[in-house]
């Protein structure tokens, strides 16, 4: 495993969590993640700060998963 890809999908994964929890709060309360944050909600309209933030913590949580099973199937 490359720990320092790793390291960087993590981060990114994190940051990008950061915005898209911040955006739901925004709109839907202190409890938007709990009550949307898996739903379509969650996800919010095409077009919308809330969709574009939800699409890059996707595209940052698959990057996380596919570093994760490189270095799983490595070992």
């Amino acid at each position: 495993m490359n720990a320092q890809r790793l390291i960087e999908t993590e981060h990114q994964l994190a940051l990008a969590d950061r915005v898209w929890r911040a955006e739901v709060r925004r709109l839907h309360g202190p409890d938007g993640v709990l009550l949307h944050g898996y739903g379509p909600l969650g996800m919010g309209e095409p077009g919308t700060r809330q969709r574009a933030a939800y699409e890059v913590r996707r595209v940052a949580i698959a990057a996380w998963r596919q570093v994760r099973a490189r270095g799983v199937s490595a070992m």
